[in-house]
């Protein structure tokens, strides 16, 4: 604990960003470059950037090290059954926490491709201050790489936009989270305190989705997770990852498969609602009128919730 020049008492907080990287040298300067440049306040007492290069023939490490300063570069090659996105993370998470002392202090992530909002930090700080163990913010699109991308892909991904938004406002009046909030639980962008880290016994290392398996954990053990809006990142819209069943092979299967093809994380409303048991995805000849039906739904909601306060 500390003072502030108003005599309130602040907790300072040693921060460690944790970033996995395999053959990341085309994207690891810019992404270090936006986490150095992050805003900082009184509640930081130390951050450091903590960037596991793993299996790596390339030059990220040396990219990396060029940073300097905040910047700890461990390499690593890591055994070809934890060679995967799981088993990088766990890693990365395992060397940042190294340099972290109290229950108090923080382990964020993100992804090499991926640039932070100026504010990330500040504000994942917020929401831990207010009470939260875990953070999940929300990740964007980076804007340049999606206008290069085909028409017709980003016809698709604008759909899946729309449905996924109205699902988040259908979910929402189900959800105890204070509104505004979103559903997205990434890799681009997570945090916890370190001693949830501990309570959950380290990050879940599956082959792929080990985002959320981390949040889930989360929550199991007891914890409470926040997914505001207000934290923000900006992540790669490449086409050929790093990652087995990562952010590129889905976008990339999204632009490419058949129209009536299930789609990957689309399930039909009364599903994704829970009122349903899981069954076949929607697919992109669906998703038009999937999305008028939540967004029905949604007036109909508002239309309810307007009533209910005049009466």
């Amino acid at each position: 604990m500390d003072h502030s020049p108003a005599g309130n008492l602040v907790l300072k907080r040693r921060v460690a960003v944790a970033v996995p990287a395999r053959n990341e040298a085309a994207w690891i300067e810019v992404c270090l470059t936006r986490l150095l440049a992050m805003e900082r306040d009184d509640r930081i007492a130390s951050l450091r950037i903590v960037v596991l290069a793993n299996n790596c023939i390339d030059d990220t490490a040396e990219r990396a090290r060029r940073l300097g300063g905040d910047v700890e570069v461990v390499e690593m090659r890591l055994d070809p059954d934890q060679a995967h996105a799981g088993g990088a993370r766990r890693a990365a998470f395992e060397a940042a926490a190294a340099l972290l002392h109290s229950p108090e202090d923080l382990l964020l992530t993100t992804d090499a491709d991926t640039h932070v909002a100026a504010d990330w930090l500040r504000r994942t700080l917020d929401h831990v201050d207010a009470g939260y163990d875990a953070v999940a913010g929300l990740a964007r699109l980076k804007g340049a790489e999606l206008r290069g991308l085909d028409p017709a892909h980003r016809a698709r991904l604008a759909l899946l936009r729309r449905y996924y938004a109205a699902l988040d406002a259908l979910r929402a009046a189900r959800s105890d989270e204070a509104w505004p909030h979103h559903f997205y639980e990434g890799g681009a962008s997570m945090a916890l305190t370190l001693g949830c880290y501990a309570r959950i016994g380290g990050a879940p290392a599956p082959p792929v989705g080990e985002d959320k398996a981390l949040f889930q954990a989360v929550r199991a053990a007891g914890g409470r997770v926040r997914h505001p809006i207000d934290v923000k990142v900006f992540t790669s819209c490449r086409l050929a990852g790093r990652a087995v069943g990562g952010t590129s092979d889905t976008l990339d299967l999204w632009g490419r498969q058949a129209v009536d093809e299930p789609i990957h994380e689309a399930p039909p409303l009364n599903v994704a609602l829970g009122l349903a048991t899981p069954g076949p995805a929607l697919t992109f000849a669906d998703l038009p009128a999937e999305i008028d039906k939540a967004r029905a739904l949604v007036r109909i909601g508002r239309e309810r919730m307007l009533l209910a306060e005049a009466g």
